[in-house]
């Protein structure tokens, strides 16, 4: 009996042939990693404070963004742990 689940892989394989390629599973995203990022949202600023506020803002809108673009590019992509 412990040879049956051997034997079912080998006749398996051999319904393929040697020029298919295996199907690779959809990486998983985390979902709060497609959601956008806050930049600036309020009026147009008419102060210097207000726009170094909205620049603070839109900056770290950005940064937010850049971070989660960075994540997902290592989920799709993952090195390999044999690569120096």
């Amino acid at each position: 009996m412990r040879l049956y689940p051997l034997c079912c892989l080998l006749l398996l394989t051999g319904c393929f042939g040697r020029d298919t390629e295996a199907v690779k599973p959809r990486p998983e995203v985390p979902a709060d990693l497609l959601q956008a990022c806050a930049g600036y949202t309020g009026p147009l600023p008419q102060t210097e404070g207000q726009m170094s506020d909205a620049l603070i803002a839109e900056a770290r809108g950005r940064s937010c963004a850049n971070g989660k673009l960075a994540t997902v590019a290592d989920i799709l992509n993952p090195s390999s742990p044999f690569e120096g």
